[in-house]
C-alpha cells in the first residue's frame, strides 16, 4: 500500500498541450506524504517533475495563455505556505505571496496580470504578561481548541509581488472555489459566518467588486452553497446547493443569471449527488462529476435538456477539479481509478468513445493476483433498491465458503464503489469476503436514499445493513459462524451499532466511533445545521435528548458481546476519544475481550503511512485473531 502513489488535481493548460498534476508518494522515514508537482506534455508525451524542494503542492492553476503554472508550495524553513509561479517552460519557479498565514485557495485574473486568493488573517502575538491574557469566547469551536477562530479573507496579488486586500470583517470567506468575472471587474466566493470549522457549511455565495470591496449576494439562499462559478460569457453563475436547501438531501448544481434572475436546479432530473461541477467552454452545459450505484462518473448537463454519461470505458471513478479540468477545445483531465488499479491521469479528447491513460505510476498493481469487485444490489425492508460492494479473496473458488467481513464506509454521506480500494484487497488477500455496503445516506442512489437517513442515525442503516448481509449470504459463499464488522467514523458508529443490535458477530473492529451523539454533538468540530438535522434539532431543546440518546451505539453497551478492537487519534476533534474511552471502558467492565489503542496524533484518520500501516496489521489481526 505504502507504494501506491496517490494522484490528484489534474489540471489541463487551456490550449490542451499540458496536463498538471499533484502526485503525493509515502515518506515512512518522516511519516509523512511528499508531494511532486508533475507535467505531462501531450505533443511528446513525456513526463517531467517541476518545483523541486518542496514536500506539499496544492490549489494549482494555469495562467490563461498556458505559458506558467501558480501552485501553492511549502516555503522551505518557513510555516506558511505561499503562491509560487511556475515557468514551465524553463522549469523557474519564483514566489508570489509573502504572508504570514498560508495561502488556502487562489485563481488568476482573466488578464492573467494578477492572482486572486485567500487565506487567514494573520494575529499578532502577545509578549509579557499580554500574553496571558488569553481567554477567548467558546461557541460553535471543537472542544481541544485553544484560542478564538481566524476568519479568513480574499486578497489579489500583482505578478510583481504587491498584494492588496480585497475582503475584511469577523465574517470568514470559507474554503472554497473563487471565480472571476471574466471582465475582472468581481470575484465569486463563499460568505460564512465566522472562521470556526464547523459552521462553514452555513455559507452563501457572494460577489465582491474588487475596486470597492463592496460585497452582495448572487443567489436567493443564504444557507448550503458551494463552489460558485461565472460562466464563460458572465451572463450565469453556476453552484452547488442542498436540494430545496434541506441539508439531508443530495447536492445538486444550480444555475443563476447573473443579475439574480432564473434560479434553477440544473440536475434535479438527474437526480444524482453532484460533487464537483464545472462549466463547459461553450458555456451551454456543465460537467458534473457525480456518484452512482457504486462508481463516481462524469454526466455533461446541458442548460436545456437531459444529461447524457461520458465514456470512461474502464474507469470506475473519475475526480475532475471545478476550474482546471477542461481546456478550451472541450479536452476533459482528470484523475481516474480502475476497479484494480489505482488513479492514474486520463484525458478524454471531445468526441472520443474512451479516455487515454497518460500516466503509469501505478501499472505495476495492474499484475498482482487481487481480489474481483462487483457490485451487490438487494432491496431493503423500507423499499429501497440498495447497494454495496463485494469483493472476493484472490484465487476465489466457486463453492468454498470465507469467512465475511464488513468495512462499513464513513460519512455517512459518502459511499463504496467497485474502484480500487487499497482496504479491501488487504483484506481480502487474508482470505476474505469483503463487504461494504452503501446504508441509507450514502450518496449513490439519489435523492430519497440520501435523505432517508434523516431522524434515523443508525437503526434504519443497520437494518440496510443487515438485508445487505443477508444477499450476500444467499450467494452461498459466506461461513455463516465467522463473520466480523468493521468501519472507521460513521462506519466505526454502525460498528458498535450492530454488535449492540445483532448477535452474528464473531469480531469488530470500531475506529474511531461515533459512539455517543450527544457528546459528539457538544464537543466534536463539524457542529453544523446538517449534523442537527439528523435528529431533527438539538438534542438540549424540547424532548429530543430521548432520540439523541435512542441512536446512540453506547446506550445498548449491555448487549455487547463480540470481541472489539478499538482505535483512535488522542487529539481526533472530529469525533472525540471520549467516545472510545466510554466505549472501552463500557465493554472491559463488563468483561467483553476488548483492546483499545490510541495514536498520539491529530487528525480524523490515522496520521500518516505509517500509522496507516499500523493500525491496517492491528485490524486485520484481530480479525484474523478471531475468524481464521
Amino acid at each position: 500500500m505504502q507504494r501506491i502513489v496517490e494522484l490528484s488535481l489534474a489540471t489541463i493548460s487551456p490550449p490542451g498541450d499540458d496536463v498538471a498534476f499533484v502526485a503525493s508518494r509515502a515518506n515512512v522515514e518522516e511519516n509523512r506524504y511528499d508531494d511532486s508537482l508533475e507535467l505531462f506534455e501531450r505533443r511528446t508525451g513525456t513526463l517531467r517533475a517541476l518545483a523541486s524542494g518542496h514536500h506539499t503542492v496544492d490549489a494549482l492553476q494555469w495562467s490563461p495563455d498556458g505559458t506558467k503554472l501558480a501552485a501553492v508550495l511549502d516555503v522551505p524553513g518557513a510555516d506558511a505556505d505561499q503562491i509560487y509561479l511556475v515557468d514551465t517552460a524553463s522549469g523557474v519557479t519564483a514566489q508570489l505571496t509573502q504572508g504570514k498565514t498560508s495561502v488556502v485557495d487562489m485563481v488568476w485574473a482573466p488578464d492573467g496580470k494578477s492572482i486572486a486568493f485567500t487565506r487567514r488573517e494573520d494575529v499578532a502575538a502577545k509578549r509579557g504578561a499580554a500574553a496571558f491574557e488569553d481567554a477567548f469566547e467558546v461557541s460553535d469551536d471543537a472542544y481541544l481548541r485553544t484560542k478564538a477562530a481566524v476568519p479568513m479573507h480574499v486578497w489579489i496579488a500583482d505578478l510583481n509581488g504587491t498584494e492588496r486586500r480585497v475582503t475584511s470583517g469577523t465574517w470568514s470567506a470559507a474554503d472554497a472555489t473563487l471565480s472571476w468575472s471574466p471582465d475582472g471587474q468581481s470575484l465569486l466566493f463563499l460568505r460564512a459566518p465566522n472562521g470556526i470549522h464547523g459552521v462553514q457549511g452555513r455559507a452563501r455565495v457572494v460577489r465582491v467588486a474588487v475596486g470597492s470591496g463592496r460585497t452582495q449576494s448572487v443567489t436567493p439562499h443564504l444557507l448550503y452553497e458551494d463552489q460558485p462559478l461565472y460562466s464563460p460569457d458572465g451572463s450565469r453563475v453556476a453552484y452547488l446547493y442542498s436540494r430545496d436547501g434541506d441539508p439531508m438531501n443530495q447536492t445538486e448544481a444550480m444555475v443563476i443569471a447573473t443579475n439574480g434572475t432564473q434560479d434553477r436546479d440544473l440536475t434535479r432530473g438527474l437526480d444524482r449527488h453532484v460533487a464537483t461541477a464545472a462549466w463547459m467552454p461553450d458555456g451551454a452545459s456543465l460537467l458534473v462529476q457525480v456518484y452512482e450505484r457504486a462508481a463516481v462518473p462524469l454526466y455533461v448537463q446541458p442548460l436545456r435538456g437531459v444529461a447524457h454519461k461520458l465514456p470512461l470505458g474502464n474507469v470506475v471513478n473519475a475526480s475532475i477539479q471545478a476550474q482546471g479540468s477542461i481546456a478550451r477545445d472541450g479536452t476533459i483531465a482528470f484523475v481516474g481509478t480502475q476497479e484494480r488499479r489505482p488513479n492514474e491521469i486520463y484525458v478524454l479528447e471531445p468526441h472520443a468513445t474512451a479516455p487515454r491513460r497518460l500516466t503509469e505510476f501505478n501499472a505495476a498493481f495492474a499484475s498482482l493476483n487481487l481480489g474481483r469487485a462487483a457490485r451487490i444490489v438487494w432491496h431493503g425492508h423500507d423499499g429501497f433498491e440498495e447497494d454495496g460492494v463485494l469483493t472476493y479473496p484472490p484465487g476465489y473458488v466457486a463453492g468454498r465458503k470465507y469467512p465475511l467481513v464488513l468495512r462499513i464506509h464513513g460519512g455517512p454521506t459518502e459511499s463504496s464503489s467497485t474502484a480500487f480500494e487499497p482496504f479491501y484487497q488487504l483484506a481480502a488477500s487474508h482470505g476474505y469476503l469483503v463487504f461494504a455496503p452503501n446504508y441509507r445516506g450514502s450518496n449513490d442512489l439519489g435523492n430519497a436514499y440520501e435523505h432517508a437517513i434523516f431522524n434515523d442515525a443508525s437503526a434504519g442503516p443497520g437494518r440496510d445493513i443487515m438485508a445487505g448481509i443477508d444477499v450476500v449470504e444467499r450467494l452461498g459463499i459466506v461461513d455463516t459462524r465467522r463473520i466480523g464488522v468493521s468501519g472507521w467514523s460513521y462506519g466505526g458508529q454502525m460498528t458498535s451499532w450492530m454488535e449492540g443490535h445483532y448477535t452474528i458477530w464473531k469480531a469488530a473492529v470500531a475506529g474511531a466511533a461515533v459512539n455517543d451523539l450527544v457528546v459528539d454533538y457538544t464537543i466534536a468540530d463539524d457542529i453544523d445545521a446538517s449534523k442537527i438535522a439528523f435528529a431533527s434539532g438539538s438534542p438540549f431543546v424540547g424532548n429530543a435528548l430521548e432520540t439523541w440518546r435512542a441512536q446512540s451505539p453506547i446506550t445498548y453497551f449491555k448487549n455487547i458481546r463480540t470481541p472489539t478492537l478499538i482505535l483512535c487519534n488522542v487529539y481526533d476533534v472530529r469525533v472525540p476519544i471520549v467516545e472510545s474511552y466510554e466505549m472501552y471502558h463500557a465493554l472491559h467492565d463488563n468483561g467483553v475481550p476488548v483492546k483499545f489503542f490510541a495514536y498520539p496524533s491529530t487528525g480524523h484518520l490515522p496520521n500518516g503511512p505509517v500509522r496507516l500501516a499500523d493500525a491496517y496489521r492491528r485490524w486485520l489481526a484481530w480479525f484474523d485473531l478471531y475468524l481464521r
